[in-house]
């Protein structure tokens, strides 16, 4: 017997059905772990996307039924159509109203089939009581974290400058400097301020001599416009005597001028202090349109790199190198400045070197290089971070041009709205490239997007924390990449004690930050190391540890122990496999040793 409430053109709980099942495909799994807020917001996200979804293909149901006479043939119409779409599997389509078409023919007949298995309803709205119950909620969750926003706050000290222990004589800010210290924030001091001495060099290197290395900043306050930072960086640089330095190293930050310390800190102990590192700054707040931000930021590096480039033209003799880092969106900003002609761009700019890490999707010079259409020969280099040991053994003496990535890194692989409609390129499992890495993930239109979004958050969001080889940040694999791409040319067995007393310096400062930012007495930094323990152990099988009185003091040998633990066991193994066969190799030369 019929339903007697059921008509030819009854509406029903598709909205319902599909949002139900959008939450539930919220929980499978993506690029990285989420925390249960991060998981309900996700799934609260999801549940919203599911919802219009059936709410739209209940309303195109109705419009569809009353031309055909009934819902029921309405609905077999959109599902027999979402079968279709999916066996032509055009979502995975390059071409972008083939895959939008495809991917809206597949939602909708799911949606058409789960609710061709709901009751009907005469009344397709939200009542007045669960609207105002859903209200509540969302009120009552934004309490929550407003309150729990202010506790952390309780306490905090907010540093304006970086405070440094030592400002060396060859850093700018100092007196007579065009790019004053007042003029800067606490990015541009960390910069300056964290220039490795020639002492530490010596220390790290184990033997020979160095120099103090050159570090400018020069932000926002410091000039009006972009092209007179320009001018005030290249100036300070000169009355520094960078130009008569081997190498000068042209960063391109990230927003609010944030420069990796890792590889700078590196290429300065490597090039025995004969380097001077330059950075300019083009924004100094957090934002959440930063892709907004990229035209401003590749101008001022493109005006830094011509009036680098004036000004060494003018002086007669050998000149310095020129090179170039960029990370996150300062490689991307970096990028677009030779994205006219590619190489002939960076020849033109005078460019002798690149290494850009974790370049976002969206740069289209690492593309273009990659398909072909700008033309590459063997300068460049597209290298995964699990690739990078490889790379380095194989001594590519004409290497110059390096992209870094991880092949898990949700900045390499958003590529934006086209994920709500298309399955991306690097999920395909029927490709031959396909990454291991990726075998657990799959795609479901709209619900990776809304993941993959989560994870691009989170993932941008690793400065202030222990190193890790995992999503975006590159710390620990960017000692060996800078000696790669930048030309030291060490063997990777030497880098290895160097990379890991300069992370732990690092965790060190970090732990520093820490403390003061809670308003607790400076801990001081931990000294660099030994020669081979990054705890302070001369020898580690002696199992003497030289302590110190920094390292006595609370927080920072523990941010030590754990990074050095970090660094062998993370889940990612990225760290480990790296270290492990730089071990591996040392141990294979030692057995092959004739004995006496």
């Amino acid at each position: 017997m019929a339903d007697p409430e059921e008509t030819p053109f009854s509406r029903r709980y598709s909205g319902v059905a599909t949002a139900a099942l959008a939450a539930g495909l919220s929980f499978t799994s993506s690029l990285l772990r989420r925390r249960p807020g991060e998981q309900a917001a996700v799934t609260a996200a999801c549940t919203v996307l599911g919802g219009a979804a059936g709410l739209g293909t209940e309303a195109a149901v109705q419009r569809l039924g009353r031309r055909l006479g009934d819902e029921r043939s309405a609905r077999a119409v959109l599902l027999a159509g979402g079968l279709v779409a999916t066996a032509a599997r055009g979502q995975r389509s390059d071409n972008e109203g083939v895959a939008l078409l495809s991917t809206t023919a597949q939602v909708a007949g799911v949606a058409a089939g789960l609710g061709w298995l709901t009751p009907p309803r005469d009344r397709y709205r939200v009542g007045r009581n669960e609207a105002i119950a859903a209200a509540a909620v969302g009120l009552t969750v934004r309490e929550v974290q407003r309150r729990r926003a202010a506790r952390r706050r309780v306490g905090r000290v907010f540093l304006r400058q970086y405070p440094a222990q030592r400002w060396l004589e060859t850093v700018s800010g100092g007196p007579g400097s065009l790019a004053p210290r007042e003029t800067l924030d606490f990015e541009g001091t960390r910069f300056i301020g964290g220039a490795v001495p020639s002492e530490d060099i010596v220390a790290l290197l184990g033997d020979g001599e160095a120099i103090d290395p050159i570090r400018v900043f020069v932000g926002v306050n410091t000039a009006p416009t972009p092209a007179a930072r320009a001018r005030v960086a290249v100036d300070e640089l000169e009355r520094l005597g960078a130009l008569e330095r081997s190498r000068i190293l042209v960063c391109s930050p990230p927003l609010r001028g944030y420069v990796n310390p890792v590889p700078v800190k590196t290429h300065e102990v490597l090039s025995r202090g004969d380097v001077a590192s330059v950075t300019v700054q083009y924004y100094d707040r957090a934002t959440v349109l930063m892709p907004a931000k990229v035209p401003v930021a590749a101008l001022t590096h493109r005006l830094v790199l011509q009036e680098l480039r004036h000004r060494l033209d003018q002086r007669p003799g050998p000149h310095p190198q020129v090179e170039i880092y960029g990370e996150s969106l300062g490689a991307w900003a970096s990028q677009n400045v030779f994205l006219k002609d590619g190489l002939a761009s960076l020849d033109a700019l005078g460019v002798g070197r690149a290494l850009w890490a974790g370049t976002p999707a969206f740069s289209r010079l690492r593309r273009w290089l990659a398909s072909g259409r700008l033309p590459r020969d063997e300068r460049v280099a597209f290298v995964s971070c699990r690739g990078l040991y490889e790379l380095a053994r194989a001594d590519r003496g004409a290497l110059r041009f390096v992209f870094l990535y991880r092949r898990v890194d949700p900045v390499v692989l958003f590529s934006g709205l086209d994920l709500l409609w298309r399955r991306p390129a690097w999920l395909d499992r029927h490709g031959a490239d396909r990454w291991q890495e990726l075998g657990r993930i799959r795609w479901f239109p709209g619900v990776t997007f809304v993941q993959l979004t989560g994870d691009l958050l989170r993932a941008t969001r690793w400065t202030g924390g222990i190193p890790q080889a995992a999503a975006h940040d590159y710390r620990i694999e960017m000692p060996l990449a800078v000696n790669v791409a930048l030309g030291h040319h060490r063997d990777p067995q030497d880098i290895e004690p160097i990379a890991e007393r300069i992370i732990a310096r690092e965790v060190g400062s970090l732990a520093r930050l820490r403390a003061l930012n809670h308003g607790e007495p400076d801990p001081g930094l931990p000294p660099f190391a030994g020669p081979r323990d990054p705890l302070g152990r001369a020898d580690p099988a002696e199992g003497h540890v030289e302590q110190g009185p920094e390292q006595e003091r609370p927080g920072v040998r523990d941010y030590v122990a754990t990074y050095a633990t970090a660094a062998r066991t993370h889940s990612r193994g990225v760290a480990g496999d790296l270290l492990g066969r730089v071990r591996a190799a040392g141990r294979g030369r030692r057995a092959e040793r004739p004995a006496g």
